[in-house]
């Protein structure tokens, strides 16, 4: 863009190509989330170690793009998306949180279908408390 005209964020609509529930493993939650930290985006955990205290690594866990962010000072284009999981510990209520991951990532990752999504995220928003990233 020119100058300092900057779009910080944008949002993903429910036309766009992007607007898709994934589910995502432990292994690429961890994965997306040092990536996350390498780039000093906002929407993550304040390490590694947290995450894993917080998630628990046998359930799903569940990716929806709210919005694109700006590539700042880096090339790499990301998503922050809300993320649905089971805490390791306590009520097995599901969680909701805020989570930043580079859209080529997103992407990759295994796509729900429509109608198995959208039943799965009633569930999930209906029995959720919200979380604060580690």
């Amino acid at each position: 863009m020119e100058g300092d005209e900057r779009i910080r964020f944008s949002q993903v609509d429910r036309d766009d190509v992007d607007y898709v529930v994934k589910m995502l493993t432990m292994d690429e939650l961890i994965a997306a989330h040092e990536l996350t930290k390498e780039h000093h985006w906002g929407a993550a955990w304040s390490s590694t170690d947290a995450l894993r205290a917080e998630v628990d690594p046998y359930s799903p866990k569940f990716l929806l793009p709210a919005l694109r962010n700006a590539a700042g000072d880096s090339e790499v284009e990301s998503l922050r998306c809300h993320l649905w999981f089971l805490p390791r510990q306590g009520p097995r209520i599901s969680h909701a949180t805020t989570f930043d991951i580079e859209l080529a990532r997103f992407q990759a990752l295994r796509e729900i279908p429509q109608d198995k999504a959208f039943a799965a995220l009633k569930l999930l928003i209906a029995y959720h408390s919200l979380s604060a990233t580690g």
